[in-house]
């Protein structure tokens, strides 16, 4: 339940806060992938994956890559995150031009843009992403939204796949995939740095 797990969450973050983590940003990787942790649940230390423009617990990333562009094709079987450097923005680690922003739609869902296009649902939001880099590489960092947490919404029942959403009062049962937010567990998003097979290389040619 939503609920019960929200108080198992809580903690977490000011534990780690006083124990790793800096006041400021102080990211030194350019790009990063997201985990859950702290639910004490099935989905923890699982990456959150890109698919469907949404993002999800339980599914592959999907990604594409032009034909024309195929020898520098990355594989395109992570999702990793532009790292803004102290800014409360996130992107997706792609080539396409123009890139893909991360925003939280109005029903919560935390999403990302399609190739080659700016547009956000009226009502959406891409700024308030808060980053807290660790002391040292070797330690994660954390990722809140606006002071929150994230939502792991089941698909049936209580069964994944996992669809994400922000941890807000406004998401509702209409608004999650399986009908009923209380079925949705509370997680922490932790970040660790992405290391790509070839250094410099983008995650993914777009995520889709």
């Amino acid at each position: 339940m939503k609920v019960a797990i929200r108080f198992g969450v809580a903690l977490l973050p000011i534990v780690i806060a006083k124990a790793i983590l800096p006041r400021q940003f102080n990211y030194t990787t350019t790009t990063i992938r997201i985990f859950a942790a702290g639910s004490h649940t099935v989905i923890d230390f699982s990456y959150l994956n890109a698919s469907g423009h949404n993002f999800w617990i339980g599914k592959d990333t999907a990604s594409y890559c032009p034909p024309s562009n195929f020898t520098l094709c990355p594989a395109g079987t992570v999702t990793a995150f532009e790292n803004r450097f102290g800014e409360d923005t996130l992107g997706m680690d792609t080539i396409v031009a123009g890139g893909q922003t991360v925003y939280v739609a109005p029903n919560g869902a935390l999403s990302f843009t399609f190739p080659h296009s700016a547009y956000l649902p009226p009502g959406s939001s891409y700024q308030g992403f808060q980053l807290l880099g660790p002391l040292r590489p070797s330690l994660p960092g954390v990722v809140r939204y606006n002071e929150s947490n994230f939502l792991a919404c089941p698909t049936k029942g209580t069964q994944g796949p996992y669809q994400i959403f922000v941890d807000l009062k406004e998401v509702g049962d209409d608004d999650v995939p399986g009908g009923c937010v209380e079925e949705c567990i509370g997680f922490t998003g932790f970040t660790a740095a992405f290391q790509p097979e070839q250094s410099g290389e983008p995650a993914a040619y777009e995520y889709r």
